[in-house]
């Protein structure tokens, strides 16, 4: 039985790389007219067609980047799956799955005359924060879910709520000041960087 949770572990964790390589995919599919276009207008002209689509592209590939880390940090030492970890993974797996319709949907506005879109496109990942933050919670607090060898849950504990906070005040700042747009998201930079101060922090006490 033992042997057989392990396995299943394995299997959730690959339903999890194949959803978020879609995911990155789907978010790439924009993108693959480049050539014909390059060829019909210039890069110039390409590139200032395009140039919202791009800047859309490289903020969800990264934020979807760090999204997939962050759960990979957080199955390192799971080798056991319950009712609540499996469902939580799900929900956080259908965030990441809504951000490229949600990136798609910027590439079609002005974030100055409908900062709404905003709302939803930095709510996504502000909602997939939550549903990472729970689940390293979920890990920290049920180390019996582990290959017990795991002394990291406290800081990674501590690294999915700094993230969460980033992603909250992106979401404030950018709705709040439509001028800043999706460029608020630049303040997880900051908290990013806090957090790595505080996992250091709690790694040497």
């Amino acid at each position: 039985m033992e042997a057989e949770r392990g396995r299943s572990v394995d299997r959730l964790v690959t339903f999890v790389d194949a959803v978020v390589a879609i995911a990155i995919t789907l978010l790439a599919l924009p993108l693959t007219e480049i050539t014909r276009e390059v060829a019909e207008k210039g890069l110039e002209g390409y590139l200032d067609d395009k140039v919202a689509v791009l800047v859309g592209f490289t903020i969800s590939f990264f934020v979807i980047a760090r999204l997939w880390w962050g759960h990979h940090r957080i199955f390192e030492h799971v080798v056991r799956w319950d009712r609540p970890l499996v469902v939580l993974t799900v929900f956080w797996l259908f965030t990441v799955v809504l951000l490229p319709p949600a990136t798609a949907l910027t590439n079609q506005t002005d974030p100055r005359e409908q900062p709404g879109v905003i709302a939803a496109y930095i709510g996504v990942m502000a909602v997939s924060g939550v549903f990472l933050t729970a689940l390293s919670w979920r890990v920290h607090r049920h180390p019996e879910l582990t290959d017990g060898r795991d002394t990291a849950s406290r800081q990674r504990l501590a690294g999915s709520v700094s993230s969460l906070i980033g992603f909250v005040l992106a979401l404030v700042i950018g709705t709040l000041l439509p001028q800043v747009n999706y460029f608020a998201l630049l303040v997880l930079v900051l908290t990013g960087r806090l957090g790595d101060l505080v996992e250091r922090r709690l790694r040497r006490r």
